[in-house]
C-alpha cells in the first residue's frame, strides 16, 4: 500500500461497506415480536442468526490492540471486518455488552458520569453495522462483578444489604438513569439517536441477572440469605418495573431478559434444570420473567462447561423446555448464548471441531427442526467470535477463557455448521414472507432512515465504483496528489474480481446472488459434513465461509474511526 493516500483508504472503506451491503439481504426499519415470530416493518419474518462479541467495545476504543485487515476489496480495521464477515455468512445480529467488560474500561466512570470515549466507541459500532446491515443486540449492565456492573450502582448509590441492587429506591434510580442516557445519546458518527436506530434489534436488561446465591453443597442453609424464594421475587419486580420504564423511554426496540433461563423452585420446567439444585435457587425464574407485560421475546443461555453439563442430550431437552414455554407465552424464543470451551492443549482443528462440533450441531439442528415446522425457536446466536489473528496474542494469551471459547472464522465448526446454518435460516425468512395477518407500520411511525442494505436500486461493481470515486475526486478540483490516490486505487483492483464475487463465490448457497433456495436437505448434508471435514484439519472446504481474501495485516494503522486511547 506504499505511496496510497489517506483517502484511497476512505475510498476503499465505502467499497467495503457498500460491497457488503449489497450483497447482504436485510430487513428494514425496527424488528418487533408478532404473533410469536419476528418481523420487519413490512412483515417481513426476521430469523436472528448470529455472534456474541462481548468486547468489541474495547476493540474499537482501541483498549484491545489489533491489527488492520487487507481484504480482497479494501482495507479494515477488526470491528468492519468482523461486520463485514458476519453479512457476508448471513449472520444478522450482533450480541454485544453496551458497556465495559474489565474495570479498566468503563462506559461510566461514575454514577451519572460517562467516558465520551467510549460512547464514542459504541457510536462508531453502531454506524458501522447499520452500513453492514447488522443488528446489535445490547445489554445495559452485567451481573458479574466488573465494569459497569450491579456492584458500581450499589457503591454508587451507598446501599447495604442482600441483593440490594434489585430493591433499593437509590440505586433503582441510577439504573433508569442510566437507561435514560443510552436510548437518549445522539450517535456523533450519523445524528442519530439511539431510541431511533433500527440498526439495535433489543435491549437486554442485564446479563445474566442474579441473587448472589452461590452454595457451597445442597440444601442449602437458611442463612444464605440470597438463596431464599423472597430473592426470585425481588427479580421479579425488578424486572417488571425496569422493563415497563425501558419500554417508555423506547418504545421503537424489543426487550427482553438477558438471562440464562433457570427454573425456579417449584417451576414446571425445573427438572429441565442443569446441576443438582443450585439453579433453581439463582432468583431467575424463566416463565414469569418472560411474561411480564414489556418483555417482547424470550431468550436463554446454554453453558455446558459452566454448568458442568456435558450430555450434549441436556441441550435438546433444554431448549424444547424453553421453546414450549414461550409458545405458551404466545412470544419467540431464541438461543442468544451458548458455547462450548476447546482449549489449547486439544491440539488440532480436527480435535477442535471433534470436541465442539457436537454441541453445535445439535444447537443448529434444533433451529433447523423449529424452522421446519414454523415452531417457536427462531433465532441462535453463538459464543463467541474469535478475532484472532487480528487482535495481540498477549490479550488471548492473559484471557484462557477467551482462547477456549471463542470461535474463528477459519474454524471447521463456523464453516461447516454456523455458515450453512444462518444460509439457511436466511432463505427460509425469504420464503415465509410477509407475513400473513401481520399490519404493517404504518408510513407516519416508521424508522427514519437514509438507505437500509439490501434495498440499494443497483448492483454497483468494482469498475462502477472505482469511476465514482475517481470522478467525486476530479469534480472536486483534486491536487495531483489526490488524483494519483484515485490511480492507486485502480491499481490496486486493476487485478481483482467483483468483491461481491469474494464474498458470495461462485459455487455458494448465497439465494441474493444465485436465485436458488437452500433445502432442509441441503442443510442436513451440509451439517453432517461437518464429520468428515473435522478429519480435515485446516484442509476443510473453505466455500462455506464467505470473507474478502486475507491478503496481509500491518501495524495497526490510525483511521478516521479508529478511537485509539489518546485520540
Amino acid at each position: 500500500m506504499v505511496g496510497v493516500g489517506w483517502r484511497s483508504i476512505a475510498l476503499l472503506g465505502l467499497c467495503l461497506h457498500l460491497c457488503t451491503a449489497l450483497a447482504q439481504h436485510a430487513s428494514g426499519g425496527f424488528i418487533r415480536a408478532e404473533g410469536g415470530r419476528f418481523v420487519d416493518e413490512d412483515c417481513n419474518e426476521f430469523i436472528p442468526s448470529g455472534l456474541n462479541t462481548w468486547q468489541l467495545l474495547e476493540v474499537a476504543a482501541g483498549k484491545v490492540k489489533s491489527k488492520p485487515v487487507m481484504l480482497e476489496n479494501g482495507m479494515a480495521d477488526v470491528v468492519q471486518w468482523t461486520l463485514a464477515t458476519a453479512a457476508a455468512n448471513k449472520l444478522n445480529v450482533l450480541r454485544s455488552f453496551a458497556h465495559g467488560v474489565e474495570g479498566r474500561f468503563a462506559l461510566q466512570i461514575k454514577a451519572g458520569k460517562y467516558s465520551e470515549h467510549a460512547f464514542q466507541a459504541l457510536d462508531y459500532i453502531l454506524d458501522e453495522a447499520s452500513k453492514h446491515g447488522v443488528r446489535l443486540l445490547l445489554t445495559l449492565v452485567n451481573n458479574w462483578d466488573n465494569a459497569d456492573s450491579k456492584t458500581q450502582y450499589i457503591q454508587w448509590a451507598g446501599a447495604e444489604g442482600d441483593d440490594v441492587f434489585f430493591t433499593d429506591p437509590g440505586t433503582k434510580q441510577l439504573f433508569k438513569d442510566h437507561i435514560d442516557a443510552m436510548v437518549n445519546r445522539r450517535n456523533t458518527i450519523n445524528n442519530r439517536l439511539y431510541k431511533d436506530d433500527p440498526t439495535i434489534f433489543a435491549w437486554d436488561l442485564m446479563n445474566e441477572p442474579r441473587c448472589d446465591c452461590f452454595p457451597d453443597f445442597i440444601p442449602v442453609p437458611d442463612s444464605y440469605v440470597s438463596c431464599r424464594p423472597e430473592c426470585a421475587k425481588k427479580v421479579q419486580s425488578w424486572i417488571d418495573e425496569m422493563s415497563k420504564y425501558l419500554k417508555k423511554a423506547d418504545p421503537n426496540h424489543m426487550i427482553t431478559v438477558g438471562e440464562e433461563g433457570f427454573y425456579t423452585k417449584g417451576s414446571s420446567g425445573e427438572a429441565s434444570n442443569p446441576g443438582t439444585g443450585w439453579a433453581s435457587l439463582t432468583g431467575q425464574d424463566f416463565i414469569a420473567n418472560h411474561a411480564s407485560p414489556a418483555i417482547d421475546f424470550a431468550a436463554a443461555h446454554i453453558w455446558p462447561d459452566n454448568w458442568e453439563t456435558w450430555d450434549v442430550d441436556f441441550l435438546e431437552t433444554w431448549i424444547k423446555q424453553h421453546a414450549a414455554d414461550a409458545k405458551a407465552m404466545g412470544k419467540p424464543f431464541m438461543i442468544e448464548e451458548f458455547g462450548k470451551e476447546v482449549h489449547l492443549e486439544s491440539g488440532t482443528q480436527a480435535n477442535i471441531s471433534s470436541i465442539r462440533g457436537p454441541f453445535y450441531r445439535k444447537v443448529y439442528q434444533q433451529l433447523q427442526e423449529s424452522l421446519n415446522a414454523d415452531g417457536p425457536l427462531k433465532g441462535v446466536i453463538f459464543w463467541q467470535w474469535g478475532f484472532a489473528p487480528y487482535i495481540a496474542e498477549e490479550f488471548l494469551q492473559g484471557c484462557r477463557h477467551c482462547q477456549a471459547i471463542q470461535v474463528s472464522a477459519s474454524d471447521g465448526v463456523f464453516k461447516n455448521i454456523i455458515a450453512p446454518a444462518a444460509e439457511y435460516a436466511a432463505q427460509v425468512a425469504v420464503d415465509r414472507s410477509p407475513v400473513p395477518k401481520c399490519k404493517p407500520v404504518p408510513a407516519a411511525k416508521r424508522a427514519q432512515i437514509l438507505v437500509m442494505p439490501g434495498t440499494l436500486p443497483k448492483r454497483e461493481t468494482t469498475n462502477d465504483m472505482l469511476a465514482s470515486a475517481s470522478a467525486a475526486l476530479s469534480a472536486s478540483g483534486a491536487a495531483d496528489s489526490q488524483k494519483q490516490d484515485a490511480q492507486d486505487l485502480n491499481l490496486m483492483f486493476a487485478s481483482s474480481s467483483d468483491p461481491l464475487s469474494a464474498v458470495h463465490p461462485a459455487g455458494s448457497h448465497s439465494s441474493s446472488s444465485s436465485g436458488g433456495q437452500v433445502t432442509a436437505a441441503s442443510f442436513d448434508t451440509a451439517i453432517a459434513a461437518d464429520g468428515v471435514n473435522s478429519a480435515r484439519g485446516q484442509a476443510a472446504s473453505d466455500e462455506t465461509i464467505r470473507m474478502g481474501k486475507m491478503l496481509k495485516t500491518q501495524p495497526r494503522a490510525r483511521t478516521a474511526h479508529h478511537h485509539a486511547a489518546g485520540q
